[in-house]
């Protein structure tokens, strides 16, 4: 049933972005004047279709890509062209370029609309911390800043999660400016001096928040669950995810004692990292993620990040393309099946989730 269920995501998946990709090579070519003889969805045999006008739409059973039939090209090998102007080589090489750059083209719209829509509808994923530590000798150090300062506005901006510290800090530049921290219930108004330090040398403190917990790993095993604040690991009190971690990746092996509150009750039990592969270092983890909520984000800020967001999708496949030939990273490819599954675990993490992964 599971493996049902993974090919219907995959269906659905390669569908969606089959026919945006034939869309763009259709509408292009329709534009032109080319007659186009039939639009599959799949590859044939041919499962269903229906004849409208001078265009056959179709599923097709090989569900793994689609095509677009014009005039004047074959599906295999060459076709005989009678020099009628709706025929694809009797169009000018621009024209021609443009039908075929259509598809690819389309991928890269869809991909950047996609992204709006999961901007405006869903916000974006931040940390709800402003809890910092200055680095030494850095303008925030100079400016009197201590170890888990929380910080409430930055330049006159108003700040209440990771996301709106940064984009308070891009607004600021180097040029310094008024900064308000909270320190142990009080309210301090402190001044930094311009710096070539983008940030100021601030480094943002986690809480020690349960983020997404790993089924069949430590943590699920003793029933942490997402949004659980872990407050004690191996008998030592922790106030942020960097002692807890360092805590955790120090007892490899070793059964320990975990204690964390949820909804207001204490709960505790015994938990034993297990080996994991951080930074080519062997250390201890349990199968937690840093736990993140959403911050609203307006349109226009959205359409810029999701620009951003393809080019930089762009590159990162570039650059794995090319670490694959270097024979680096190849063991990562994976077929059908891979996809496959990814389509369905992004589709029970949730439609945000779902929509990403076709974005990407």
């Amino acid at each position: 049933m599971e493996f049902i269920i993974d090919v219907i995501w995959f269906i659905v998946a390669l569908g969606v972005l089959v026919f945006v990709h034939e869309l763009g090579h259709f509408l292009v070519a329709k534009k032109a004047g080319i007659r186009v003889e039939r639009f599959s969805l799949g590859f044939p045999p041919k499962m269903v279709g229906i004849q409208v006008g001078e265009t056959e739409y179709c599923i097709s059973w090989i569900p793994l890509g689609g095509y677009v039939k014009v005039a004047g090209m074959a599906d295999v090998g060459s076709e005989e062209t009678t020099g009628a102007p709706w025929e694809y080589p009797s169009k000018s090489i621009p024209v021609r370029m443009a039908v075929i750059a259509a598809g690819p083209f389309m991928n890269f719209l869809f991909a950047f609309l996609t992204l709006v829509v999961l901007y405006l509808s869903y916000g974006i994923a931040t940390v709800p911390s402003t809890a910092v530590t200055p680095q030494e000798e850095s303008a925030s150090a100079r400016a009197g800043v201590q170890r888990g300062d929380r910080i409430v506005s930055l330049g006159g901006h108003q700040v209440r999660n990771e996301y709106e510290l940064v984009r308070a800090l891009e607004k600021v530049g180097g040029a310094g400016g008024a900064i308000q921290v909270e320190r142990n219930g009080q309210i301090l108004d402190l001044e930094l001096t311009a710096d070539d330090q983008a940030n100021y040398g601030f480094q943002l403190m986690y809480p020690p928040l349960v983020g997404p917990v790993e089924p069949g790993r430590p943590a699920a095993a003793v029933g942490l669950q997402e949004g659980d604040r872990i407050v004690a690991v191996a008998g030592q009190p922790v106030a942020y995810w960097s002692e807890m971690r360092d805590l955790i990746r120090r007892h490899l092996n070793q059964p320990i004692a975990i204690a964390w509150e949820r909804d207001g009750q204490r709960m505790e039990a015994t938990i034993t990292p297990e080996e994991g592969n951080i930074d080519g270092q062997t250390v201890g983890v349990i199968g937690i993620g840093i736990y993140s909520t959403t911050a609203d984000i307006p349109a226009g800020e959205a359409l810029f990040m999701s620009l951003q967001k393809v080019y930089d999708l762009s590159w990162l496949i570039v650059d794995l393309l090319g670490q694959i030939f270097q024979g680096e990273r190849y063991k990562e490819l994976g077929g059908p099946l891979a996809i496959a599954q990814m389509a369905a675990q992004t589709a029970e993490s949730g439609f945000d989730r779902y929509l990403s992964f076709l974005a990407m």
